[in-house]
């Protein structure tokens, strides 16, 4: 009975001890399963946290482009203004040199006609002339009165052509005067514009330095990115340079190789041709003589053509080449290393330029070229490389692709579509490039 009872007892400490166990597993797995979930929604938070910061910053470098372009629109409203008050006061002076020699004209005209009241009449004028003491004196008066008919007729045509003068200048006020209603109306408008605009920026950039931490995370992430691209390009444009390297070795090797071997024949014929002549020949009947102008052939066609200036190079089109979008857009990223207009402490380092244009547009060749490369890159979708000889332009963010390494492209030719992000509202930005080699240009300064 005792052993059954010892026997028991370890069976119930072997099943608490097991249910005991089993419970601490279930805890255990209950616990991770919750911190897999915590660190997936702490991960999705801070995903979401990028995506809403990168919205925002891609918000403002938007609404910094419509401010810079208000700005513009409203220098050139008043440019435009001051240019419409010079003509308005060059008018008013014109309108007033008229009026004194209109009046002038008036005095003068009506004096001549008082002074010919006595002889208005044409009774009075035959009267005029009859009542001379001689036949020169009749002549003379004669003479007189079609002398001061010519001069009262031009005299009045000279008024109503200033009377005209007069009326078109007026009209010409008034039309200034209702373009500069329009202008100033306008230019309201775009004040008002950019009162609007200047808000919403301030809006965004308190949101933005709200999440100081997370703005500089998103910032150097960003720049990583655009750094790793370059590092990508910079060795892309490397190996395309050994390459050329090596191909044009080659290509003098073999140039080499065919003149020695041309050499190695002609040396040849004239030893052979040497063997020949040292052979008796039969006598052979006098051969006549050329004439000089037996000698004269034609040039050669392939004869080296002088050195020139070709204007349809790449360079030679510089600040006209095609812009690389189509449709409407606008920077919103410009060229080189700079300071963040309002986050102070951002330091912003661009090797192109952002444009932003309409969801759906496409990238276009700007110039003639050859695709050199078509690659994926992290942050940035697809990018494609065309060469324009020792240039190259860059097409950075296309969601869809309508060339191969290796095409020949025209000018205008589309390359592929630029990427909207969903997640901000269809937002649709191409990175642009322009390079000598790896020299890095400004786009700004080639595209039109």
């Amino acid at each position: 009975m005792r052993h059954w009872l010892i026997y028991i007892s370890i069976i119930f400490s072997l099943y608490a001890a097991s249910a005991m166990a089993q419970t601490s597993m279930t805890d255990v797995q209950r616990q991770k399963k919750e911190k897999q979930e915590e660190i997936k929604r702490t991960s999705s938070k801070i995903d979401s946290n990028k995506k809403e910061i990168t919205r925002q910053l891609n918000s403002l470098r938007s609404i910094e482009a419509d401010i810079t372009a208000q700005q513009s629109l409203i220098a050139g409203l008043r440019a435009q203004l001051d240019s419409i008050n010079a003509q308005t006061a060059t008018v008013n002076d014109s309108i007033t040199a008229i009026n004194q020699e209109l009046a002038k004209l008036r005095r003068s005209y009506a004096s001549a006609v008082r002074k010919m009241h006595s002889h208005s009449s044409s009774f009075d004028r035959l009267m005029f002339v009859f009542s001379s003491g001689s036949f020169h004196e009749a002549y003379r008066r004669m003479r007189y009165l079609k002398q001061f008919q010519k001069w009262r007729k031009r005299n009045a045509d000279k008024i109503d052509e200033q009377l005209q003068l007069l009326e078109t200048e007026k009209q010409r006020l008034e039309e200034l005067k209702a373009q500069k209603t329009k202008n100033l109306t306008a230019q309201q408008r775009a004040k008002l514009d950019l009162e609007g605009q200047k808000s919403q920026q301030n809006n965004v950039i308190t949101r933005l330095r709200k999440q100081d931490k997370q703005l500089r995370s998103t910032l150097a992430e960003q720049q990583r990115q655009a750094d790793a691209l370059d590092r990508t390009l910079d060795r892309l444009i490397a190996e395309e340079q050994r390459r050329q390297a090596e191909e044009e070795k080659r290509r003098k090797a073999e140039e080499q190789a065919r003149a020695e071997a041309e050499t190695q024949r002609k040396q040849e014929d004239k030893q052979q041709k040497e063997e020949i002549a040292e052979e008796p020949k039969p006598a052979k009947p006098e051969e006549k003589t050329p004439e000089p102008s037996d000698l004269i052939g034609k040039a050669p066609s392939s004869m080296p053509k002088p050195e020139r200036t070709f204007r349809g190079s790449f360079e030679s089109n510089k600040g006209r080449l095609l812009f690389p979008v189509t449709g409407k857009y606008k920077i919103v990223g410009t060229f080189g290393q700079h300071r963040h207009p309002d986050l102070k402490y951002v330091k912003v380092n661009n090797n192109g330029i952002d444009i932003e244009a309409q969801p759906g547009a496409s990238a276009r060749a700007i110039f003639d070229g050859k695709v050199s490369a078509v690659f994926p890159q992290d942050g940035y979708h697809t990018v494609v490389m065309v060469r324009h000889g020792k240039y190259l332009s860059i097409y950075v963010n296309l969601s869809e692709i309508y060339v191969r390494k290796g095409d020949t492209l025209k000018a205008g030719q589309a390359i592929g579509k630029i990427y909207s992000d969903p997640d901000d509202g269809g937002r649709t930005i191409l990175h642009f490039e322009v390079r000598k080699e790896r020299d890095k240009l400004d786009p700004q300064q080639w595209v039109k």
